[in-house]
């Protein structure tokens, strides 16, 4: 089954996916080392001197005093406290910023609700007043009265309008003597 064919399928003593039990619980407890450890673990040969990574055991360390920080590290201190204050400056601004925000999103949402209100008595009013007027066109008896107000008797003349002046005439004459628009009518 072998011979060339290079999708062969796993050993039925488990794949690369899924290894054996035994095998994947002792892999997963124990260190990946790279490399022999030895040379790393090895005491050191006779005659030489071992150096330690600890400044408190060396000799050197013991009898100086503590060593003077270089230019750059006294740089990096001072330029790291200016970053911090920047930083704490820029929070501070931040914050009255946002405060002041929540301040004028606050006013404009109250004069918003403010002006609402206001224009919706407005059109409270100005409907109860035109439900009003029709009520008294409908009980007076002057018909053209109800005609006249349902057009536009002050508009501009244009230069290539038609000249509706007479009509509008005859319609406040109608309307001013209800007795003449009586005898028209019948």
């Amino acid at each position: 089954a072998s011979d060339g064919d290079f999708f062969n399928p796993p050993a039925s003593d488990g794949d690369f996916f899924n290894p054996p039990a035994e095998q994947a619980a002792a892999d997963g407890d124990a260190p990946i080392i790279l490399g022999d450890p030895t040379p790393y673990e090895a005491p050191a040969p006779e005659g030489v001197e071992t150096v330690s990574d600890d400044e408190d055991e060396s000799p050197a360390s013991a009898n100086s005093a503590p060593a003077e920080p270089t230019p750059m590290a006294k740089w990096n201190d001072a330029w790291q406290t200016t970053l911090l204050r920047r930083k704490d400056d820029e929070n501070a601004t931040k914050a009255a910023h946002v405060e002041t925000a929540r301040d004028e999103i606050a006013a404009f949402q109250a004069e918003r609700e403010k002006r609402r209100e206001a224009r919706m008595a407005k059109n409270r009013s100005d409907e109860q007043d035109k439900l009003e007027a029709i009520e008294a066109d409908l009980e007076n008896d002057n018909s053209w009265q109800r005609v006249v107000k349902m057009i536009e008797l002050n508009q501009d003349s244009s230069d290539g309008a038609v000249d509706t002046g007479r009509m509008k005439d005859v319609l406040v004459l109608l309307k001013n003597e209800p007795a003449r628009a009586d005898a028209l009518a019948a």
